[in-house]
């Protein structure tokens, strides 16, 4: 399987970047930087190891004139003098110009800028792809250097809010955190859910940290983020934070590359988070995805849902894999109808455990603390073991139930 290569795009414009998302869905990830920062774009080059930068000529999107000098020449001038800058900084990264249309004119002044090749907004999947992969056929390697990024990361999501999903972030990351450094990032809706299961204030939020990408390192993360009893180190969405916060795929990349560095492992909860533009983002950057469903009919309704929605709108799902949580063996639907039903595999089944998850909530202290030997934390390690390849995950074999269920359901 080839490994896809990352290509940065410079362009606040949205139907580009979902055109080239589209052709080069199987082959490339494209991070898109809506700046001419060129600081912001080196280091977004650099965090990505971006094989190439794609700068997308806005000034010519809407050109009736004939020649280059025709049309919005000051923006022209500004993004000529952006691709010198880049060339300069970069000799070896190939930039490459993106344009509706272009004559000699204009083709004449971005390969003088230092250009190495045009695209046309439009043109044949075949022939964009053939224009990407003379880059890297001529370079034979990214032009940027590829540091080693040993952290893993792991988002959890569910279609509902509740505490279910907060509580199996907090805890996994905790379980985590016994074998390696680990960090918590809490995105999901109710905000900082996860602080108030761990006793934890929110004192540098998940926005700090977004607004300080280029002053995030050691310190800042040993001084700033909020820190467990157990060593984890947590990030999480202000309380007052809203759904429609705005993050840039370029901000989400650079974090996530970030604390790669930092991190062994990290666990994103994204519970209750059902923008598909957020979870596009956010699910684009990590290496596991886990569903959470209740054994419920209304819980597998809502995630069934949630997923479909997600595969018909080609959210990438990185390895992902089902946890049927409050799961009792001898009630339907079963746990393998559910796992086939949503065609994904079975990582685990939590159990109910009410009155021990009821006690860690209202304590501020996590289970590992209230009920050390409860079989939710039995459950949980065997989770932690498939998550990190030292246990394989279950195979479902059971009758496909819920499909049908859930049709009378609607």
């Amino acid at each position: 399987m080839n490994v896809k290569k990352n290509y940065v795009l410079v362009s606040s414009n949205q139907p580009c970047q979902d055109w080239l998302n589209e052709v080069c869905a199987d082959t490339a990830n494209i991070i898109q930087v809506d700046t001419n920062d060129i600081e912001r774009i080196t280091q977004l080059v650099d965090a990505a190891s971006a094989h190439a930068v794609l700068i997308h000529l806005q000034s010519q999107d809407t050109r009736t004139g004939s020649t280059v000098t025709d049309l919005s020449p000051k923006d022209l001038r500004v993004e000529l003098s952006l691709i010198e800058s880049l060339v300069a900084n970069r000799p070896s990264l190939p930039v490459l110009a993106i344009a509706k249309a272009a004559d000699e004119n204009l083709l004449l002044a971005i390969m003088r800028a230092g250009v190495r090749d045009f695209i046309k907004m439009g043109m044949r999947s075949s022939e964009l792809l053939a224009v990407l992969g003379r880059q890297f056929n001529r370079d034979g390697v990214s032009a940027t250097p590829k540091d080693e990024v040993a952290g893993k990361i792991t988002a959890i999501i569910s279609a509902r809010p509740n505490n279910d999903a907060p509580f199996l972030a907090a805890h996994l990351a905790i379980a985590m955190q016994q074998q390696e450094p680990t960090l918590l990032i809490d995105l999901g809706i109710p905000h900082s859910e996860c602080t108030l299961y761990m006793g934890l204030s929110t004192k540098y939020s998940f926005l700090d940290a977004l607004r300080n990408l280029r002053r995030l390192d050691a310190t800042l993360i040993q001084t700033g983020f909020s820190k467990h009893k157990s060593g984890l180190a947590v990030l999480a969405m202000p309380e007052e934070g809203g759904q429609d916060v705005q993050f840039t795929s370029a901000d989400i990349y650079m974090m996530l590359r970030t604390m790669r560095r930092y991190f062994s492992q990290i666990v994103i909860n994204v519970g209750a988070v059902t923008r598909l533009d957020f979870l596009s983002v956010v699910l684009a950057n990590v290496d596991n995805t886990i569903m959470l469903a209740e054994q419920s009919l209304p819980s597998c309704k809502k995630n069934f849902e949630l997923l479909k929605q997600l595969r018909e709108n080609k959210v990438q799902l990185q390895n992902a894999g089902l946890v049927v949580d409050r799961y009792l063996p001898s009630l339907l639907p079963d746990c393998d109808s559910i796992s086939q039903s949503f065609d994904l595999p079975l990582l685990a089944t939590m159990p109910p455990s009410g009155m021990a998850r009821l006690t860690a909530t209202n304590s501020g202290e996590s289970m590992f603390v209230t009920a050390p030997n409860d079989p939710y934390l039995t459950s949980l390690r065997e989770l932690t073991a498939v998550l990190s390849g030292r246990q394989p995950a279950r195979k479902s074999s059971g009758l496909e139930r819920l499909t049908q269920m859930i049709a009378r359901y609607r």
